[in-house]
């Protein structure tokens, strides 16, 4: 593995392990697209025991 790989790498792993910093890996994920998801999967819940009974 050539330096450049290997710092590249390093950087990456940086960005990986801390989350809290200015240039994390992936943003947080918004409070609505949460909500979205728990109100979809619970009708999704809903609608197949609906369906089973």
């Amino acid at each position: 593995m050539d330096d450049d790989m290997r710092a590249e790498l390093e950087r990456r792993l940086g960005l990986i392990e801390d989350a809290g910093g200015a240039e994390a890996a992936l943003p947080p994920l918004p409070l609505a697209d949460l909500l979205a998801a728990a109100v979809g999967l619970a009708l999704v819940t809903i609608a197949l025991l609906w369906w089973v009974l």
